[in-house]
């Protein structure tokens, strides 16, 4: 068992998105990723694994395939892999969400911290 706390991965991005990894194995992996208000996560993929983007605090706009929602804290979302994503906070303070991806992305580059 282990146990982790999200502050310890909650911080103030230098640039536009602060991600920080809290686990990762050949099945799962976790990180939050801090972004900043009126920044946005562009569009991409996750290939053959599935995502889960809790939001833990802000407001923002998630768009799946051309389609936009609006989301805030405690909504959860499930997009699937080949599914095009992005995120564009809305809110006026950093928007921080709690991702899971299952299986592990095959490229080692998502299972790091960065700053982008």
């Amino acid at each position: 068992m282990e146990k982790f706390n999200l502050a310890d991965y909650t911080t103030v991005p230098e640039k536009s998105v602060a991600k920080r990894v809290i686990y990762s194995d050949q099945n799962t992996l976790a990180f939050v990723l801090n972004i900043a208000p009126g920044e946005s996560l562009p569009d991409h993929t996750h290939f053959e694994s599935t995502v889960l983007l809790q939001v833990i605090s802000g407001t923002a706009r998630l768009i799946v395939d051309d389609k936009s929602y609006n989301i805030q804290e405690k909504d959860l979302t499930k997009i699937d892999g080949p599914e095009t994503m992005s995120v564009h906070n809305t809110g006026g303070e950093d928007l921080v969400l709690y991702v899971t991806i299952s299986p592990l992305p095959t490229d080692e580059k998502y299972a790091r911290n960065a700053d982008f």
